[in-house]
């Protein structure tokens, strides 16, 4: 009840805020020059890459310059908030993951942006599934097995900060199989990952696409899917559900759009529209799923389904385990 109480709230917002200027969109002067996409982390990662190939295919679409900006800083903070304080025009746009949206609000409620009356949601452009992965050194094959070993000792696991979807992931993980482990936030999910190899921690999350070489090493090994269904580049590793666990903890990422608050509905409309058709397009679904992800797309309402969602999910946790930002 709440969340569709939440997201009625926000489209209605959205609607007063937006009424004076939709005139302008309506007009037809938009875009009438260049647009810029805020990706709030560094360049490199995968927010970043999924930022770069919807800009191509907006600049196509729209047939004006699009550039991304890298802004990062303070787990998207810096960024996003960058992004809503701008003008509500159309030429100012955030991609960032799922984090961004429905768990900074929680977590830095005094510094993040209010998902509920800062952002005009745009769609969300890609989504793809984390794996558990351990250090070989710990002995476990499956869930069952890494439940055994963390009854009996406390395992350290690896995150990319803290209030990262890998943090939360985790407890949630160890809340499900009813057991303790100890935090090791790093900066980004490359050195988390780089920690389970060398048996700094014991396990994490990781993307397929990051995961692959060091399993294929021996270095690491994946022990259960996310996200409901097995992974391409891991077939023969279960599901939660085929381990026999109602529940899935591992909450997938995503990448979505958003523009700031007020922006004219019109903007928005055309904007969800060119980017559901671009993240389709063969060479974006080709590149898209060598990264681990494949398109969404869907309405801004469904967004703020999913953030509203997040909100309230991840919410409950960072209250219940105390969890304050640094």
């Amino acid at each position: 009840m709440m969340g569709c109480i939440t997201r009625r709230s926000a489209v209605a917002g959205l609607a007063v805020a937006s009424a004076a200027p939709a005139a302008l969109a309506q007009s037809g002067e938009w875009p009438s020059r260049t647009i810029t996409i805020v990706v709030p982390f560094p360049a490199g990662g995968a927010a970043d890459l999924t930022g770069r190939l919807i800009a191509e295919k907006l600049r196509t679409a729209l047939n004006q310059p699009v550039i991304v900006e890298n802004r990062a800083g303070a787990s998207g903070i810096v960024g996003s908030m960058g992004v809503v304080r701008s003008a509500p025009d159309g030429y100012t746009l955030l991609l960032a993951p799922r984090e961004v949206f429905g768990i900074n609000a929680v977590l830095s409620p005094q510094q993040a942006p209010d998902w509920r009356k800062d952002y005009a949601f745009i769609g969300i452009a890609a989504s793809g599934p984390y794996a558990l992965i351990v250090n070989p050194a710990l002995g476990v094959s499956n869930l069952s097995e890494l439940q055994a070993v963390a009854r009996g000792r406390e395992l350290n696991y690896s995150s990319f900060g803290k209030g990262s979807m890998a943090h939360l992931n985790i407890e949630g993980l160890a809340k499900l199989l009813g057991v303790k482990m100890n935090h090791v936030p790093y900066r980004g999910s490359a050195p988390a990952v780089t920690a389970v190899a060398t048996g700094e921690v014991q396990l994490s999350i990781s993307t397929p696409p990051a995961a692959l070489p060091l399993i294929q090493d021996g270095r690491i090994r994946a022990i259960a899917a996310g996200g409901g269904r097995r992974i391409a580049q891991f077939p023969d590793v279960q599901t939660f559900a085929e381990q026999g666990f109602t529940e899935d903890p591992l909450i997938s990422v995503y990448f979505a759009m958003a523009a700031p608050a007020g922006t004219p509905l019109p903007i928005i409309a055309r904007l969800n529209r060119v980017l559901a058709a671009a993240v389709r397009e063969p060479d974006v679904v080709q590149k898209l799923a060598a990264n681990g992800l494949a398109p969404v797309g869907g309405s801004p309402d469904d967004m703020a389904s999913s953030v509203s969602s997040d909100a309230d999910r991840f919410g409950r946790l960072v209250q219940e385990l105390g969890i304050k930002a640094d």
